[in-house]
This record gives structure tokens, C-alpha cells and sequence, in this order.
């Protein structure tokens, strides 16, 4: 039978390993998974609370105590970039112009229920889809042009990833290559919506184990999104949580604006206590008001993203 001694040895051990894994989120020197941490930290932090609640049960009160400061500098870190996001949502005092509903999904490449996955998306009606993974229903992509008859990408099999679907005629369009692997990953389009001009830009990065790949994707993804000009969405999987330092830098230096919320969409068996990987930003004015994760991914690793975006004009 474990005894006190042990279990608070036990304890200290793990308390030991959660502060080295939050000193890596916090300081970042360049360790290799240190993204997929960042974006872990919120659970990082719940189970750290834990274990020190256990240490002052346990009867380690002094070092239970020093562990718990540890994982307070640790949340208050997190709570800033949260606030320091959010502080770039303000309420709009206009009645919006116009107003589009989006989804963001990655469907999974070799999805066995691509069928299902078009016919979902048809019966939800958006207005745009900012679809990842693409061959995952690539067998059904006419009867996604049924649904929304505009798209840019996935003209070609050996290429398809990332594709843009439209219920409004696109007036401009480029897929552009994501360096530095270089393959059809990001896609900008221009449509008109109710006569506001507005841009959508869909991107898909690299796993998260890739760090150094994150940070090419996040600098490119900035310089495309700063030649911009107008009402802007940006959605898509990231592979990576808002509080990430990728998109921490990305939202910072191209001024995005967050949703009310981040419903979580990674791993599709946490439902709403996942990781929110999959994301979407604005700019100028473009803001989302409402924003809701689905509850059956119909197959794929990803719950989908379905946003309510009000345009206020096209300045």
C-alpha cells in the first residue's frame, strides 16, 4: 500500500515536470513541440492546479505552495494574451450593411463519410466554406458546386488541400503556395457581398511538432494579409490555439480581431474541452458575432467552425 511519504514523492516528481513544461511555454527557447505545448497550456495549467491541491492534501504545504505561484504566473501570463487579443473586439455601434455565414472545416483526407460531409454542408447553407484536407470529399466536389457554385483550389488531384467555396461570384482569386513546404495552402478571394467588397483568406499550417515551419507560415501569412486592404475574414486550421506565440505574433502584427470565443475542435473525442486549433480572425469591417463549434465531425479529426460575420461597410 502507497504511503503518504510516497504519494508526496509522487506528487513532487509530476510537479517537478509540469514547472519545467511551463517554463518551456513561457520562456520558448526553441525546444522541438514547444507550439503544441503553447497550445495545451490552458490544460497544462488545470492539471498543475491539481496536483497542487494534492501536495497541500498530501501534507507539502510549503512546496505545494511555491509549485501553485509557479502555476499562477503561469495562468496570468495566459489571462493577458487572451485580454490583449480580445481588447481589439469592440462593440460596433452601426447596423451592419450585410451579413455571411462561414464554415471552416478540415474535412480529413481519406474521410469515408465524404458524401455525408457535403451533404451536412449543404443542408447548413453558408454562405462561404474554407475547406482543409479537401480530398477528403473530393469525390463529391459537384455537388459541393450545387451548394456553393464559386471556388478557387482543388482543380487538380495532385495538388488539392486547401479549397474556398462561395455562394457570391468571386471577382478576385490567387492560391497561393505556403512556404516552406510549398504546397496550395493558401487562398485568397474577393467577393461582393450585398455591394461590400469583402476579402476571405484560407489557410492551412503545418502540424504543430514543425515549430520552426509554424513561424515560416506565420511571417508569410502576416505579408499577405498587410498587402490587404478592406473587410477581411482569415479561417482555417492552424494547428495551433490562439495563445500560441505563432498566432500571437500573427494577430499582433496584422492587427486581427478575435470571435466572442474559441470553441474547441481538436481532438474531436473532448467535444467543447479540446484544443481550439481551428480558428478565424477580421479586420477592418468585418466582425464576427457569433461563433459555434459542430457537434458530429462526420468523420473527420476536426469539429467544424460555423461563424455569423456582420459587415459594417467596406472601409
Amino acid at each position: 500500500m502507497t504511503s503518504w511519504a510516497e504519494l508526496r514523492g509522487m506528487l513532487l516528481a509530476l510537479a517537478a515536470i509540469l514547472t519545467l513544461i511551463l517554463v518551456l511555454i513561457a520562456w520558448t527557447p526553441g525546444v522541438p513541440g514547444e507550439m503544441l505545448l503553447q497550445s495545451l497550456r490552458m490544460h497544462i495549467i488545470v492539471v498543475s492546479l491539481g496536483v497542487g491541491a494534492a501536495l497541500l492534501v498530501a501534507g507539502a504545504r510549503w512546496r505545494g505552495l511555491l509549485f501553485l505561484a509557479v502555476v499562477a504566473l503561469a495562468a496570468a501570463q495566459t489571462i493577458f494574451l487572451v485580454n490583449e487579443l480580445h481588447a481589439r473586439r469592440t462593440s460596433a455601434a452601426a447596423v451592419p450593411v450585410a451579413e455571411l455565414n462561414v464554415l471552416s472545416f478540415n474535412t480529413l483526407t481519406g474521410n469515408p463519410r465524404g458524401a455525408e460531409v457535403v451533404r451536412q454542408i449543404a443542408a447548413m447553407q453558408p454562405d462561404v466554406a474554407i475547406i482543409m484536407e479537401t480530398p477528403g470529399i473530393e469525390q463529391h466536389l459537384s455537388e459541393m458546386e450545387t451548394a456553393l457554385p464559386y471556388h478557387l483550389g482543388c482543380d487538380a488531384s495532385a495538388t488539392c488541400d486547401l479549397s474556398v467555396w462561395s455562394r457570391y461570384p468571386i471577382l478576385e482569386s490567387r492560391m497561393l503556395l505556403l512556404p516552406p513546404f510549398n504546397r496550395e495552402r493558401l487562398a485568397v478571394i474577393k467577393i461582393d457581398v450585398g455591394g461590400t467588397p469583402m476579402t476571405i483568406v484560407g489557410s492551412h499550417w503545418s502540424k504543430p511538432y514543425f515549430d520552426e515551419a509554424s513561424w515560416f507560415e506565420a511571417e508569410y501569412l502576416k505579408n499577405t494579409l498587410n498587402e490587404l486592404e478592406g473587410p477581411i475574414l482569415l479561417s482555417g486550421d492552424f494547428n495551433a490555439a490562439p495563445w500560441s506565440d505563432t498566432l500571437t505574433y500573427l494577430t499582433r502584427q496584422s492587427r486581427l480581431v478575435p470571435p466572442p470565443s474559441h470553441p474547441a475542435t481538436w481532438p474531436v473525442v473532448a467535444g467543447s474541452l479540446g484544443v481550439p486549433i481551428d480558428n478565424m480572425f477580421t479586420r477592418g469591417a468585418a466582425q464576427i458575432e457569433e461563433i459555434e463549434a459542430g457537434g458530429d465531425s462526420f468523420g473527420s479529426n476536426h469539429r467544424y467552425l460555423l461563424a455569423r460575420v456582420a459587415l459594417y461597410g467596406a472601409s
